[in-house]
């Protein structure tokens, strides 16, 4: 009995370990995340209240691309299927008005301001135009539900867009980076997470749990892994750094202190609210 028990023991382990398994990283794949480590990423672009510079924002991608940083930026796709670049599933916090941003079309979003500014909410292919290949770009999709559609449209405007040059792909969402791992496998994917436990919201206790323990790596098998950088030290992802060769993304980094005080352990640093040295 006891033996069986070990058995069924190290059976479930060895499952769990191939669940959370992320990609093999070959030489060619390591060479396509460099550009992303070799530059800072600024979130939602290098955006500056002060400045009336909104994030997600045409200014804060132009001035992002001055100071040289790569960007991190959100898609959701509208009503009429176009893809805005937009953080929230409604307007209330950018835009002052409580309508989801997948009820209205994009001619209906650009009646819309940034912040109290006179900028609206862009659409993917104006920004891909501004960033024109200058610097690498971190693309989250950005889907309540439809991920993969999403994954799929913002695929084919990125071929529309001629767009080939450094970048990559990352979301909460497993199954839209699976639809990149099906289709666009040569496409550097990674994988957000946070503690779905404590933020659960209409998720099921069943699903967060999932979530939380990055089971569903065995459907999307990223390329690299981006956690909030307080949870540097949190055990699941101390044993995953050192069961396996993948890369740590560390998010939102605000203030140099943050940064260097986990140095260490990431790869990629996203940043806002700040100038990195």
């Amino acid at each position: 009995m006891k033996l069986t028990l070990i058995i069924v023991f190290l059976i479930i382990i060895v499952l769990y370990i191939w669940c959370i398994k992320p990609n093999q990283l070959t030489q060619e794949r390591l060479s396509k995340i460099q550009p992303f480590i070799s530059h800072y990423i600024a979130h939602r672009g290098l955006f500056d209240e002060k400045l009336s510079i909104p994030e997600n924002s045409i200014p804060a991608f132009k001035r992002a691309v001055e100071h040289g940083f790569g960007i991190e930026l959100d898609v959701r796709l509208t009503k009429d299927r176009e893809l805005v670049v937009f953080h929230d599933a409604t307007l209330l916090r950018m835009c002052g008005v409580n309508k989801k941003v997948e009820d209205l079309t994009y001619e209906e979003l650009k009646e819309y301001r940034l912040d109290h500014t006179n900028h609206s909410i862009p659409i993917l292919k104006e920004v891909l135009e501004v960033i024109d290949e200058r610097v690498p770009v971190v693309i989250e999709i950005k889907a309540e539900k439809n991920s993969a559609l999403t994954a799929e449209l913002l695929n084919k405007k990125l071929g529309e867009s001629h767009y080939h040059k450094d970048y990559c792909i990352e979301s909460f969402r497993p199954f839209a980076l699976k639809w990149y791992r099906d289709n666009r496998p040569e496409i550097i994917r990674g994988q957000l997470v946070s503690d779905y436990i404590k933020n659960r919201k209409k998720r099921s206790i069943f699903v967060s749990l999932i979530l939380n323990g990055l089971l569903l790596n065995m459907f999307s098998r990223p390329d690299f892994i981006a956690y909030n950088y307080k949870c540097a030290n949190i055990e699941k992802y101390k044993i995953m750094r050192k069961l396996f060769k993948f890369i740590s993304a560390g998010w939102t980094f605000k203030s140099e202190e943050e940064l260097e005080k986990v140095r260490d352990v990431f790869e990629i640093f996203i940043f806002d609210s700040f100038i990195p040295k």
